[in-house]
C-alpha cells in the first residue's frame, strides 16, 4: 500500500496539511484527499508534483 503525505507550498517553505492519504481526487481547482481512516480534506487550490517514489504530494493554494 502507498500512503503519501500532503504539503502545501508557501513562500516561508512547505506546510504539511495531512497524512496517510490513500486517495486523491482532483476536479477544478478544488483536491479532496481521503487518509487511511476515510478522514477527508478538502483544498482549494492545484496539484504542483505527485512523487510517488518519495511519497510526497506538493499543492499550491488558489490565492497563491
Amino acid at each position: 500500500m502507498c500512503l503519501s503525505a500532503v504539503y502545501e507550498r508557501r513562500p516561508e517553505g512547505e506546510h504539511l496539511l495531512c497524512r496517510n492519504v490513500a486517495n486523491v481526487q482532483i476536479a477544478p481547482d478544488e483536491l479532496t484527499f481521503t487518509d487511511l481512516l476515510g478522514v477527508r480534506t478538502v483544498y482549494q487550490g492545484r496539484l504542483l508534483r505527485l512523487d510517488l517514489m518519495e511519497n510526497k504530494i506538493l499543492v499550491e493554494g488558489a490565492q497563491s
